[in-house]
């Protein structure tokens, strides 16, 4: 037998109109077809898919809000306009359906978001309907003016309801009402668009998601084309390993670390100051009264808590340049390695606006609480007694190493001195200046000149509580040339303005050490209580006069060494600490002590008050360094040090950018050979009859590449056939109606196919594959051939 033109169920002229026995099997499939021709099975597979894209392009706001407040909005945003729409299909037009879609919204975000203004707590009445519309308007312009995530319960959480619910019931009538294979997926991107557009200043990368979207879309146009379940269960684990590729490989790559973020285009306004007494004007008033209990906090950290940090003089005070935002929890942070530590905090009688945490804090969780991105300060618009709040703080740990290389940053408003009210220059700047220059004399790098500075101070001049307050030019003058007695206070200040007049950079802080361990009998604190008006704490947060032995200080060193590892801890007036803080490039703000021991000021000792265990090491190994032999020096006049190994960025920049080219390579690699091994498996199929359906699933995947719709499930292979013809012309009739007749031979069984019939099936292909070039130009083959559909047949 060498044709079979014309079977016995199908006319060789003619394909009957309607369904046929004799359907050609799942190679048909594709993604042209009818959709009032699918089954219910596969429309609601449709519509799943299209709602699980959403929902993943709705998660990618991961960066915008906390994921556990948007993972329920966005199940519901996703799966009730999916269900609604297939509840409706068929029953009602599409103008119908925006209503009915509409009504449903405003019903779930007047339930879950806008409670407060709903009836009865769920329905969407006048008040409830103009809260979620305002809330949709306003959303972004208060998402990119705040520090992101944004609080959980803030309402601006409903700009992501409305846009995965429109996306949702967009999408899924589409996938019921058109017959386009990707078009249903489109109407998820703007949501991905605007998640990625909000997010950039959120945490984490937005590579993952973009990643999962387009795997997500690749799925929908997978079911959508009408493939068999077969075919689509071998093409997901495909899809999911690209995927997988693309989710690791993106974050790090070279681009994904720099995104643009549109923020630079919005006028941000301007952070709101927090006016108040200066923090360091404090400190005199709070040593006169040490046992003021100010605050309690509960953590396992002996850190010392920064309450606020001054980093303007005027030549009178010092006062802070901080502008708060609010924050749903975030804190932007700085570069460094930082140990985490957690604090909860109780606030009893400590004055506001600020609020105290350990170093810089990552996250907090409180009421009103406003942050200053560059500082990291904390304020709190609701502070008063018995608030309550939790920060988790980056203790940063340096190093000897990296500053004894470190160079000062280049800020200039860092080093500023001003002149004084009239205008002139004051002569305590010179003085000051002479004064720095004896200090640090012999130091070979900046981070000498801050450790001799410290250790100058603490041994010039005696910490007395009783010391009259002021650190204006002219009381730092007196502090330092006659009266060398004073407080913390004078002991920060003249630091930050004896290292301005040599050229670093240099701020105060106002803090708190640590303060005393709770005990649960209350003993500690009636004994503590007992000391008297003058008394405190000083390695347990007790204030020491003057005149206190040296025996009894020496106890109290030693019961400092022995206080708990966690629990509640007590922070009174007398706890108060300033220090300074020098920047050096690339490093940041590196904390020094200035202010000696109450017990030893004067005596040689040289003891930092406040000092944490390892500020005390590394200044003590940074001023060691200048006993040593001084290296020769370079012809710039710098100290000449062995050159320091630096990492290589050219390999690594090659190595990110080979990553994308090899995938974009494989990929192509696999377009190239995949469909060729496939047509060569399927011509060498194992009988004749595999032969000829061979042939047919080619011809189908070469009509289907040209855009003609020829591959619903519903069609047989008479019907495909007289559709490509009416698209390709009559020079196709011939080819194409033997080609499906053979084809519903070798399916049905009607009457054997031998190697004859395998082989006219072939030249019938390779005629219909040559009509198809002519007609598709070299762009569209391109396209097609490129498509991730082509790796599947």
């Amino acid at each position: 037998m060498a044709t079979l033109a014309t079977p016995p169920s199908v006319s060789a002229d003619r394909p009957a109109p309607g369904p046929q026995p004799s359907a050609a099997p799942g190679p048909h499939a594709g993604a042209a077809g009818p959709r009032d021709g699918e089954g219910p099975g596969r429309r609601v597979a449709s519509v799943v898919a299209v709602a699980l894209l959403v929902a993943g392009a709705g998660l990618a706001f991961d960066g915008v809000f906390p994921m556990d407040a948007l993972l329920p909005l966005v199940a519901v945003a996703a799966g009730v306009p999916s269900v609604l729409s297939l509840l409706v299909s068929g029953r009602l037009p599409l103008w119908g359906v925006v209503p009915v879609q509409a009504l449903a919204w405003l019903t779930a975000v007047s339930a879950t978001v806008f409670r407060e203004e709903a009836w009865l707590g769920f329905l969407p009445g006048p008040a409830a309907v103009r809260a979620a519309l305002t809330g949709v308007r306003e959303a972004g312009g208060r998402l990119l003016t705040t520090i992101l995530p944004a609080a959980p319960d803030s309402t601006a959480i409903v700009l992501v309801s409305f846009l995965v619910w429109a996306a949702a019931a967009a999408g899924a009538e589409l996938a019921l009402r058109s017959r386009a294979v990707l078009l249903p997926a489109v109407a998820a991107l703007p949501v991905l668009v605007v998640a990625v557009v909000l997010g950039v200043a959120g945490a984490g990368s937005g590579m993952p998601y973009g990643a999962g979207f387009a795997g997500l879309a690749l799925l929908v146009a997978l079911v959508r084309s009408g493939r068999p379940a077969g075919t689509i269960a071998a093409g997901v684990p495909l899809l999911a390993g690209l995927v997988l590729v693309a989710a690791v490989a993106g974050p790090v790559l070279p681009m994904a670390g720099r995104p643009y973020d549109v923020r630079e285009l919005v006028d941000q306004p301007p952070p709101r100051p927090i006016n108040g007494v200066s923090a360091l004007d404090q400190v005199s008033a709070w040593l006169q009264n040490p046992q003021r209990e100010l605050f309690t906090v509960s953590t396992s950290s002996e850190a010392n808590l920064r309450l606020a940090v001054l980093d303007t003089f005027d030549g009178v005070s010092w006062t802070s340049n901080a502008g708060f935002v609010p924050t749903g929890g975030r804190v932007p942070g700085q570069p460094g390695a930082r140990d985490s530590v957690v604090q909860r905090f109780t606030v009893q009688r400590l004055p506001g606006p600020w609020l105290p945490a350990a170093e810089r804090p990552l996250l907090v969780a409180g009421p009103g609480i406003v942050v200053d991105p560059a500082t990291g300060t904390l304020a709190g618009t609701q502070a008063r007694e018995g608030m309550t709040y939790q920060v988790t703080s980056g203790i940063r740990r340096f190093t000897t190493e990296e500053l004894r290389g470190a160079t000062a940053a280049d800020d200039p408003a860092a080093r500023a001195l001003p002149d004084g009210p009239d205008g002139r220059t004051p002569p305590q700047r010179a003085r000051l200046g002479r004064i720095a220059r004896r200090a640090t004399e012999g130091a070979r790098s900046p981070a000498q000149q801050a450790a001799k500075l410290a250790a100058y101070l603490r041994k010039l001049a005696v910490n007395d509580v009783n010391a009259p307050p002021g650190h204006g030019y002219r009381s730092i003058e007196f502090f330092l040339t006659e009266s060398k007695r004073g407080t913390t206070e004078q002991f920060a200040a003249s630091f930050a303005l004896l290292a301005r007049s040599i050229g670093l950079p240099s701020r105060i802080v106002v803090g708190f050490r640590p303060g005393t361990a709770q005990e649960s009998s209350g003993a500690g604190r009636d004994t503590g209580r007992a000391q008297g008006a003058g008394a405190g704490r000083a390695g347990t947060g007790e204030q020491l006069t003057g005149t206190e032995t040296r025996a009894g200080a020496g106890q109290r060193e030693s019961g400092a060494g022995e206080r708990g590892s966690g629990g509640v801890r007590q922070v009174r007036a007398g706890d108060v600490l300033a220090w300074a803080e020098v920047e050096f490039k690339g490093i940041g703000w590196v904390p020094f002590y200035p202010t000696p021991s109450r017990t030893r000021a004067g005596e040689g000792g040289d003891v930092a008050e406040g000092a944490p265990k390892q500020a005390k090491e590394i200044e003590q190994a940074i001023n060691d360094d200048s006993s040593q032999p001084e290296p020769d020096k370079t012809p710039t006049g710098q100290a000449s040090r062995q050159p320091r190994p630096v990492p290589d960025g050219t390999s690594w920049t090659l190595v990110w950018a080979v990553i994308p080219a090899v995938l974009l390579a494989s990929y192509l690699l696999a377009a190239g050979i995949v469909p060729f091994v496939r047509r060569t498996r399927r011509r060498r199929g194992a009988s004749a009859a595999a032969r000829v359906m061979g042939a047919w699933r080619e011809t189908v995947s070469r009509l289907r590449a040209a855009g003609i719709p020829v591959a619903s499930g519903a069609l047989t292979a008479g019907e495909v056939a007289h559709l490509a013809e009416e698209t390709l012309g009559p020079g196709a009739r011939e080819p194409l109606t033997t080609l499906a007749d053979l084809a519903n031979l070798a399916t049905f069984g009607g009457a054997p196919v031998d190697d004859a019939d395998a082989e006219l099936a072939w030249r019938h292909h390779a005629t219909v594959d040559g009509l198809v070039r002519r007609r598709s130009g070299v762009a569209r083959r391109l396209v097609t051939r490129l498509s991730p559909l082509s790796l599947l047949g």
